[in-house]
């Protein structure tokens, strides 16, 4: 039981800091300019899907942004045995019980699908939406839901040139006049059409997961319109951005075109003594001092949670994702008061900042 719990905490626990705002707050103005968004994954797993229709109506209502499902066949956290839906059937049902908030997976699994057949789910979904859809793709991580079902699970190394190969054969479709072609070493597509196009133009916005940077911010800078951060420190954050920079400089690209997003628990609790027991708590399971765990929890009251995101903000992000799942991260009535105590204030400073730059 021990062993489930670390494991569960190890894995759901991303890094937010409490670190002085003014660390990489000059790197982040000079590169990432854009509005501050507020998204909830709702990982389909220990659920029903009546259940998940009414957290995503819920979470429209309260105002997110963005609205995620994760890609897996195994629960990636909890009993191996638990339900998992699937997530772009899931996607499909989310377009039609959603009217605004924009909606995508958070990543696509790469091995899953063959880039043309994930192109096609992806324009779909994009029609079902009204041009919602935001494309979440990353190379794969969890080995042992490709152990059990039998899907190939190549090195890294494969696993991201594959990576590439897709963003390359997807877009390439995307933009077939009338057709596309492309033979690489994983994919090949031959004078292949593709009608109808996604609604939106040129194409649904690309969001790449990983900080890999061999391969993957190189890909991030090449076809990338958002890049999803995993489990880092804002200083951290501000160091792999500065690389993102790099590459976007060896290509011609401007990076501030790039949006950077922060998937995160949430661990908002108004009473000091609860959210010093759980500290406490996962300090123990995790045999690290309470100070430590603090710089891996977002956790506190609403102005606790403020200043840590701001430090995400310094570094440079400005899109926010809380991963809502089962079990010990569903904590809906923590994302309400998310919801009303917190985003607003950054809306409100985003709302003063652009009216003061005009």
């Amino acid at each position: 039981m021990s062993r489930y719990f670390i494991g569960l905490f190890t894995l759901c626990c991303l890094s937010v800091t409490t670190v002085t705002h003014a660390q990489g707050a000059a790197t982040s103005k000079a590169v990432n300019k854009h509005p501050i968004r507020f998204g909830l994954q709702v990982a389909q797993q220990q659920t029903t899907v009546e259940e998940l229709k009414e957290v995503w109506k819920e979470a429209e209502a309260l105002g997110f942004d963005t609205l995620w499902v994760n890609d897996h066949l195994l629960a990636s956290v909890g009993p191996p045995e638990g339900s998992e839906l699937e997530a772009w059937t899931l996607l499909a049902a989310m377009a039609t019980v959603t009217s605004k908030v924009k909606i995508g997976a958070m990543v696509s699994n790469n091995t899953f699908r063959h880039p043309a057949v994930l192109a096609k789910m992806a324009t779909t979904v994009d029609h079902l939406s009204n041009g919602r859809l935001i494309l979440g793709i990353g190379a794969g991580w969890f080995e042992h839901e490709h152990q059990a079902y039998g899907v190939a699970f190549p090195s890294v190394k494969d696993r991201t040139k594959a990576l590439g190969e897709s963003l390359e054969v997807i877009t390439k479709l995307w933009a077939a006049e009338p057709t596309a072609s492309f033979k690489g070493q994983y994919y090949t597509i031959t004078d292949a059409p593709f009608m109808p196009k996604p609604v939106q133009k040129p194409h649904p916005p690309i969001m790449i997961g990983g900080i890999g940077e061999k391969r993957v911010l190189p890909l991030v800078a090449k076809y990338a319109q958002m890049w999803n951060i995993p489990n880092l420190e804002p200083e951290k954050i501000a160091e792999k951005g500065k690389i993102l920079q790099e590459d976007c400089k060896k290509i011609g690209r401007n990076c501030a075109e790039i949006e950077w997003s922060y998937l995160t628990p949430l661990y908002i609790k108004t009473d000091p003594a609860s959210a010093n027991s759980l500290l406490e708590t996962v300090a123990k399971l995790r045999n690290v001092t309470v100070d430590e765990a603090r710089k891996s929890i977002l956790i506190g009251d609403p102005a606790a949670i403020r200043q840590q995101l701001q430090a995400y903000v310094d570094a440079g992000v400005t899109h926010f994702i809380i991963n809502l799942r089962k079990p010990g991260l569903y904590d809906r009535e923590g994302v309400r008061l998310f919801a009303k105590e917190v985003m607003p204030q950054f809306r409100r400073q985003a709302a003063q900042s652009a009216a003061a730059s005009k």
